[in-house]
Formats: structure tokens, sequence, C-alpha cells
């Protein structure tokens, strides 16, 4: 038998497709009684307002929308009937909702700014960067922002170290805008991918900046390769100990680094792809 959930799904498209019926028919006040029978709130409210029962439609959204995304929908369809205040109204109300609010709060961010509502579209845009931490995000609360940028700046970097995530690329984006290497380097996952990895790795090496740390970030993705004998990456291992060499010469430690080399190219001898590629590196 099928699941409770395949169920739902089936049972939400037939009343999905009955909607469609009825729309297409004209009978909109038989749409309404379905659409609030069957809990589909955002097609109820749009229908309220696509009638011009707006004021309903506020109403009933306001008791009703349970989720961030719900109140975008009406908040959308409020905007295009021309009710452009009480659509930021309503947008404004979905923030309060439990769920995420990126697409909300950006919604209400670019509204509310194109609409001269200042205050408005700072407060939503500082919600979607915290709910959804990225450079543009965080370009945009600083665009906002103007000269109160400073405070809320300090609050925004606060929260990008606070939130711990798999995948950092927003936090990381962020520190490095910012030239941040420390908070960069915090950021990484022990288990970063390589991607992250060396581009925290090439913001370091063109500011200066933990050159130590670059040297080990490098050594470290190169050594997997080679100890593995990934002939196919042997070039991206060549590329990372490039990397390390020149934060070796940056630190004036380039007898170090030939040391380093001579010890790879003595315990990988055997591998005549890769041979020539160390070598390279002593030049």
């Amino acid at each position: 038998m099928p699941g409770t959930e395949s169920l739902l799904d089936y049972a939400d498209d037939l009343t999905e497709a009955r909607l469609h019926i009825l729309e297409r028919r004209g009978r909109f006040q038989e749409y309404l009684y379905l659409a609030e029978a069957e809990g589909q709130t955002e097609a109820y409210v749009t229908m309220l307002v696509r009638l011009g029962r707006v004021e309903e439609a506020i109403s009933y959204g306001r008791q009703y929308l349970a989720t961030p995304e719900e109140a975008l929908t009406l908040a959308k369809a409020l905007y295009e009937n021309g009710e452009y205040k009480q659509s930021l109204q309503i947008a404004e109300h979905g923030l309060s909702l439990e769920g995420r609010k990126a697409s909300l709060a950006k919604w209400l961010r670019d509204q509310a700014w194109s609409m001269g509502e200042k205050t408005r579209a700072l407060t939503a845009a500082e919600v979607a960067f915290r709910d959804e931490i990225n450079l543009e995000n965080y370009q945009r609360v600083a665009e906002i922002a103007g000269e109160r940028w400073p405070e809320r700046r300090t609050g925004l970097l606060d929260h990008a170290r606070q939130t711990k995530s798999t995948y950092p690329k927003g936090q990381i984006d962020v520190f490095l805008h910012e030239g941040l290497i420390d908070d960069a380097i915090t950021a990484l996952d022990p288990y970063a991918s390589h991607t992250l990895v060396e581009q925290v790795v090439d913001a370091a090496l063109q500011l200066q900046s933990q050159l130590d740390w670059v040297i080990q970030a490098c050594r470290k993705q190169a050594e997997y390769i080679m100890d593995r004998g990934k002939a196919e990456l042997y070039s991206s291992a060549a590329n990372w100990l490039a990397k390390a060499r020149k934060a070796y010469h940056m630190l004036r430690r380039e007898a170090e680094w030939q040391t380093y080399l001579d010890e790879l190219l003595n315990q990988h001898g055997r591998k005549y792809k890769l041979v020539p590629m160390l070598k390279a590196l002593g030049r």
C-alpha cells in the first residue's frame, strides 16, 4: 500500500486539479469553498485578492498564514494588485512566522527599498542575511544602511562567525571581502572542499597573511593526492605545492622548502608522472 505521505501528495494534486477546473469555469465562490476546506491557504487568499476582496484576504492571511512562503505568495498578489503598502505589511507579518525567511526577506527588502521605505528595507535586508549568509545579501545591507553601516557590519560579522555550516562558502566570501583571513580560516571545516581551501589560500597569499597556515594547508592537499598515487591529479598536487613554495619564499624560508621538496622526491621517486612536476618546482 502507498505510504501516508504519498496519499497526501495525491490528495493535494487532486485538489489543485479541481481548483484549476473551477477557476477556468469562473466558479470562483466554489473555488474559495474548496480551497478553504482543503487548507489551501495560498490559493484561497490569492483568489480573494484577484476578486478584489483585499481586506478579507489580509485579515484571513494574518490569522491563517503558517509559513514565510505563504506570506510571500499573498504579499506578491497584493503588490501585483496595486496594494503596495498592504503587501509590505503582510510581508513583515510573514517574517514573524516559523520557517526559512530568506526569499520573503529579500522580496520585502527590494520592494521596500524601491518605495523609499528605508527602515523596512534595512530590517528585511538584515533578516535575509541572517537566514542566508552570502556576500550579495551582506553588500545589500551595506548599501541600504548607508551611514549606519559600521554598527550593522559588526553585528552581521558576529552572526557569520557564530553560524556553523558544513559548506561555509557564504561566510568565507564575506570574510575575504572584508580581508578577515583569520575568520575565513576558522570558518573552514576540517573536511572542507579543496575549492574552499584554495579560495582562502589564494586570498592569504595575496594579503601575505597566515603564511604558515597556507603552507600546512597546501601540503595537506598535495600529500593527500601523492600518497594515494592519484596520477590523474598530480598536476593539481603540483599546483598546491607551487602555492606552498610561494609562501615559503615570502617567509624567506627557501632552504626549508628545498629540504621538503627533496624529501618528496625521495619518497615518490618511482612515480614517473609526478617526478618531473616536482623537479620543476625546485627551479
